[in-house]
C-alpha cells in the first residue's frame, strides 16, 4: 500500500504497481520490487544528485492485514568544503495503510534513512486517499521540521498517469533555504510527474519540478518492475 500511503513520485507509485505472491496463491503475504535508472535524484523541489545521474531499487513485502515493511537503496552526489562526492542511501520503512470504501483509504509509516557517509534521520508519515487525491503529512524527528504534501492523480491513455503534486515545509530554517541572504521561515515546491508503461514490467518516468529557493529541475528514468 505504500503507492497510496505516500505518493511522493513516480517511483513511488511504480514499485508498487507489480505486485506478486510470495509463495502459493493464498499466500497473505505479496512481493513488489522496482530497479531504476534515473537522469536525477529529486526529493521535494530540489536535486539529491547534483543534477546527475542516480541509481536506486525498491523492495517491499506487504501483509493482507494491510502491514507493510521495505527497503530502498539510492546513490546520490553530495558537497563538502572542498569537492563534491558520490554516494549512497539505504532506507527502512514500515508502516500500515487500510482503505475504508472505495474511495476513502489511511495509512501511517516511519522511514529511516540511512548514509553511506555516515548518519541517519527517521520521519513519520500520516496520509488520506480520496479517490484521486492525497493528502500526506511528514515529520522528521532529527530537524524537527514538517512537510506537508497535496498530490492529484490523472490517468492518461495507455495506462500512463500523470501526477500533479504540491507541498510545502514549514520550520523550514531546519533546511537553511536562503531567501535574499534570509532564512525562509517556509518554503514550498511544486511538480509533474508522468509515468508511461512502454512493456508489461518497464515504465518510462518524466519529472519537472520547481521549488522556491532552488533552481528548476528535470528527470527522465527507466524502472523495471519486478
Amino acid at each position: 500500500m505504500m503507492k497510496k500511503l505516500l505518493l511522493t513520485s513516480c517511483i513511488i507509485a511504480i514499485a508498487m504497481s507489480a505486485s506478486q505472491t510470495v509463495a502459493a496463491e493464498e499466500s497473505q503475504f505479496t512481493t513488489s520490487g522496482v530497479m531504476m535508472g534515473l537522469s536525477n535524484y529529486l526529493w521535494r523541489g530540489q536535486t539529491i544528485s547534483d543534477d546527475k545521474p542516480s541509481l536506486q531499487a525498491d523492495l517491499m513485502v506487504e501483509h493482507d492485514s494491510g502491514f507493510y515493511l521495505g527497503t530502498s537503496f539510492e546513490t546520490y552526489r553530495y558537497e563538502d568544503e572542498n569537492d563534491v562526492n558520490n554516494d549512497y542511501e539505504i532506507d527502512y520503512y514500515g508502516g500500515y495503510y487500510q482503505m475504508v470504501n472505495d474511495n476513502l483509504g489511511f495509512g501511517f509509516n516511519a522511514m529511516k534513512y540511512t548514509y553511506g557517509a555516515g548518519g541517519y534521520s527517521v520521519e513519520y508519515a500520516l496520509s488520506v486517499d480520496y479517490q484521486a487525491m492525497n493528502l500526506a503529512v511528514n515529520y522528521d524527528q532529527d530537524v524537527e521540521a514538517w512537510y506537508t504534501e497535496l498530490n492529484y492523480s490523472f490517468p492518461l491513455f495507455n495506462d500512463s498517469t500523470l501526477v500533479a503534486h504540491a507541498g510545502l515545509f514549514t520550520d523550514a530554517e531546519a533546511y537553511d533555504f536562503n531567501d535574499n541572504g534570509m532564512v525562509a521561515d517556509t518554503a514550498y515546491d511544486v511538480a509533474l510527474r508522468y509515468c508511461y508503461p512502454l512493456l508489461s514490467q518497464l515504465d518510462l518516468m518524466l519529472e519537472a519540478s520547481y521549488h522556491e529557493f532552488n533552481d528548476d529541475h528535470y528527470m527522465i528514468g527507466i524502472a523495471y518492475n519486478f
